[in-house]
């Protein structure tokens, strides 16, 4: 797990935050180009004064500048929290595969030292048999007691064929088979998970090299818009004849708006999916959504003691850095975050992933309609059960604490985008 600390990088003088113009590229439609970006210089600007229209269309040149830079580090970032959240769930699957293999490894070596004591046993009644046959089969049973070779293997079927075998004598034999049996399937389920825990530290393995790709990206196009951003935004004044401050609070006024009514839409897309997943429900009363549908008819109240330990948990970590599969105490990433807040509070909610967190509350039954969230719920983006990247706390009023991103700390912060459909109510 890549947990090294990583400071918190702070911005001053006049450079867009990142976020402040996520929504504002997509309700002006901007796409990143895929070329070389050709940016402006002052030059630029002062020739573009002395015509109005050529001034008009290099202020909307610089907004749309501006938009693609963010728009830039925006999916860089949502890359780079998908190909995290793949590294987690493969780290997930690497550590019970190799618990998987430590416990199958532990029962088949019992086995053997089972297996060989009961052989030893069967030896000793074939010594007592074979005296009164006259046959050497007791030596070579002996010799080969707790022995997986094919003469053990025979001698036991020879065994076993002795016509005068007593009930206990059979019951000896039997056992001593069933043993043998036993170890060699214990075994061979220890070597078999043996390879699959090969093959999934392999996938770790890349997975990892790919997030830290993924994040090597997003921090480049990070240091890129905090580069141009600052300038960009002061030839935009210029151009107006406004000050810089005026359009950077411009630009997150702007921000503000389109967050707004992306919740919105959100919440009226909840609340749409709900009504007719109750719809649909009829007449039966309902229960609690699972992992894909809709939301339950009656949601279980929060626990309020709960909740409330969680969130403050979460409120104490604010400022410390986002860190790649953090779960603190120095740094946490998104569902670190989650995690160890209900941990706090006396609940697991799933493992260190995203998708863990969201399919342990659907198998509990604590899926609740987004249009029904209250504080404490937790919040999830992406395509769908599976392909989640982001998780954060809802602490109520369109708020949530969370550990948004690569070079960003732990925050309350606004809702924003077009959250899933469903939140998380551990706490039910």
């Amino acid at each position: 797990m890549a947990e090294n600390d990583k400071s918190t990088r702070t911005r001053t003088g006049l450079a867009i935050g990142a976020g402040v113009m996520g929504a504002v590229t997509a309700s002006i439609g901007i796409v990143t180009p895929a070329q070389a970006v050709d940016y402006p210089s002052w030059n630029d600007v002062q020739q573009a004064k002395s015509n109005v229209a050529n001034q008009q269309a290099m202020i909307q040149n610089i907004t749309q500048l501006i938009g693609s830079l963010q728009s830039s580090v925006d999916a860089a970032r949502i890359e780079s929290a998908k190909a995290a959240e793949t590294y987690l769930q493969a780290k997930n699957a690497l550590e019970a595969a190799t618990e998987k293999e430590s416990d199958l490894q532990q029962q088949a070596s019992a086995a053997a030292e089972k297996a060989k004591t009961s052989q030893m046993r069967a030896g000793l009644l074939a010594s007592h048999l074979a005296k009164s046959s006259g046959g050497d089969l007791t030596g070579q049973l002996m010799l080969n007691g707790g022995g997986s070779g094919s003469d053990a293997d025979k001698l036991l079927f020879q065994l076993g064929t002795m016509s005068k075998l007593t009930e206990q004598s059979k019951a000896v034999y039997e056992q001593a088979t069933k043993d043998k049996n036993a170890a060699e399937s214990l075994k061979a389920q220890a070597t078999s998970a043996k390879t699959a825990r090969q093959e999934l530290a392999t996938q770790a393995d890349t997975a990892l090299a790919a997030a830290q790709a993924a994040q090597s990206k997003a921090q480049a196009a990070l240091a890129t818009q905090q580069t141009k951003s600052t300038e960009l935004v002061a030839q935009l004044a210029t151009l107006k004849n406004t000050s810089a401050q005026t359009e950077a609070a411009y630009l997150q006024g702007e921000q503000i708006k389109a967050q707004q009514e992306a919740a919105r839409r959100a919440a009226a897309a909840a609340a749409a999916a709900a009504a007719a997943a109750a719809a649909a429900n009829q007449p039966s009363s309902g229960g609690a959504a699972p992992a894909g549908g809709g939301g339950g008819a009656a949601p279980a109240a929060p626990n309020g003691n709960v909740v409330d330990t969680a969130i403050a948990y979460a409120r104490a970590q604010l400022g410390k850095p986002y860190i790649f599969g953090g779960e603190g105490p120095t740094g946490y990433d998104c569902s670190g975050l989650t995690m160890k807040a209900y941990a706090y509070a006396g609940v697991y909610i799933g493992s260190h992933s995203v998708n863990n967190q969201y399919y342990t509350a659907a198998d509990r039954g604590q899926l609740v309609s987004y249009s029904a969230k209250q504080a404490g719920d937790l919040i999830f983006w992406g395509d769908g059960p599976g392909d989640f990247y982001h998780v954060g706390i809802y602490i109520g009023g369109g708020m949530m604490i969370a550990a948004p991103t690569e070079g960003d700390v732990v925050k309350v912060q606004s809702v924003w985008g077009s959250p899933w459909r469903l939140v998380a109510r551990p706490s039910a």
